[in-house]
């Protein structure tokens, strides 16, 4: 058993070189933001990354960007991270084909971006259940057997296993991915000691198949729901601190801004109805 590992988990970044300018509509919410790249510095100033054995980022590093965003992400990553190694999954906003072509100068990838490491003895497994422009995720069959193969290579290995979105039901008032019972049979049985997960831009820590699971929340924005689609949006940028130890996971949640400013309202009923 692995004794003390301290980590950090960063989530929903939705970085871009340049945002569009809307006056309305979803993208307008980019019209104030800090830029994310600000926020995860200001983050990082708050940690001692001495103290730091790797980084989880749990998805939508880019908002819908091209090959030339995710290489400027990667690049701005290994300068920040000062050395830390770290690993990463996609999310609803990212383009896998634009992903491996920037992050990896590969052309004609479309597959899930699965990843497996270890660090002191701690498994890590990023399991890729995005699909590029499908809010709500999917666990398919083929990503089952994949993750109970690379389970079943030591069954007896402390692992973190990450993927982008959230598995709980209630835990937000957006769907979750439909979680089908072989994957929470696969949990269940596992060595997995936590679950981390993105996508709703909240911090939210629970229980999932028995194991303990944390939500990180944003470095872009959140959303709070209004009522009849309306959705209040604050500028966002926060980072968690994990540490385990003796087979527990302490969160502590760091503020990379003080202050979440206001950034705009979006009614995604009304939006929706126009795209009919």
């Amino acid at each position: 058993m692995v004794n003390d590992m301290v980590f950090l988990h960063l989530s929903d970044i939705h970085f871009l070189r340049r945002y569009p300018k809307a006056s309305s509509g979803y993208n307008s919410v980019f019209n104030e933001m800090t830029n994310p790249l600000i926020k995860i510095e200001k983050s990082l100033e708050k940690v001692t990354m001495d103290e730091v054995d790797f980084i989880i980022i749990t998805g939508d590093l880019v908002e819908s960007g091209t090959a030339d965003d995710y290489k400027t992400l990667k690049e701005k990553f290994e300068f920040l991270f000062k050395g830390v190694p770290y690993f990463i999954t996609l999310g609803n906003h990212d383009n896998k084909k634009e992903f491996y072509k920037g992050w990896f100068d590969r052309e004609d990838d479309n597959e899930p971006y699965n990843v497996v490491g270890e660090i002191k003895g701690l498994r890590i497994i990023g399991l890729d259940i995005s699909e590029y422009h499908n809010n709500d995720g999917a666990i398919s069959q083929k990503q089952c057997e994949w993750l109970r193969e690379e389970l079943s290579k030591d069954n007896r290995i402390d692992t973190i296993l990450f993927l982008h979105h959230h598995l709980l039901r209630d835990q937000f008032n957006t769907p979750s991915v439909h979680v089908p019972n072989e994957f929470k049979n696969i949990i269940k049985e596992s060595s997995i000691v936590s679950i981390f997960t993105g996508h709703t831009h909240h911090v939210y820590s629970g229980v999932f198949a028995g194991k303990p699971y944390f939500t990180g929340g944003s470095l872009s924005f959140a959303g709070f729901d209004e009522s009849d689609g309306l959705v209040r949006f604050e500028d966002a940028g926060t980072i968690n601190k994990c540490e385990y130890k003796y087979g527990e996971i302490k969160v502590e949640t760091i503020f990379g801004i003080n202050e979440n400013k206001f950034l705009g309202y979006v009614n995604f009923r009304e939006q929706d109805n126009k795209l009919k």
